[in-house]
C-alpha cells in the first residue's frame, strides 16, 4: 500500500486499521502453501485484535462458536468467510494470478 493511501488519516483510525488487515489477510492468501486451516487461523487473529466479540456479535454468533469455527480444525465456509471480512471492514476480490 502506498503512503498516498494513508494521505490524511490518522495512524490508528478504522481506515487505517482496515488497511492492514486486509494487507496481512492478503499476504497470508498469496503465500505459496497457503490452505483453508491457514487462512482460517489468520482471519481468527485478525478477528481477535479487532475485538472477536465484535467481530461476533457482527456475524451473529457467540465468541466460542467464532473461535471454534476459525481455529482452522474444522471446514472454513466461503460464507463464514464472507461475514468475518465484512465484520473487519475489508472485502475480497479475484485477479489474475501472476506468473
Amino acid at each position: 500500500m502506498s503512503e498516498d493511501a494513508f494521505a490524511g488519516t490518522a495512524v490508528n483510525s478504522p481506515e487505517a486499521r482496515a488497511a492492514q488487515r486486509a494487507e496481512f489477510l492478503d499476504a497470508r492468501l498469496r503465500k505459496d502453501g497457503c490452505d483453508e486451516a491457514t487462512f482460517s487461523r489468520a482471519l481468527l487473529l485478525v478477528a481477535e485484535l479487532d475485538g472477536l466479540d465484535d467481530v461476533a456479535k457482527a456475524c451473529g454468533v457467540g465468541t466460542d462458536f467464532m473461535r471454534r469455527q476459525l481455529n482452522g480444525t474444522r471446514p472454513l465456509h466461503f460464507e463464514s468467510v464472507l461475514q468475518v471480512t465484512r465484520a473487519l471492514g475489508v472485502q475480497l476480490r479475484v485477479e489474475v494470478k501472476s506468473g
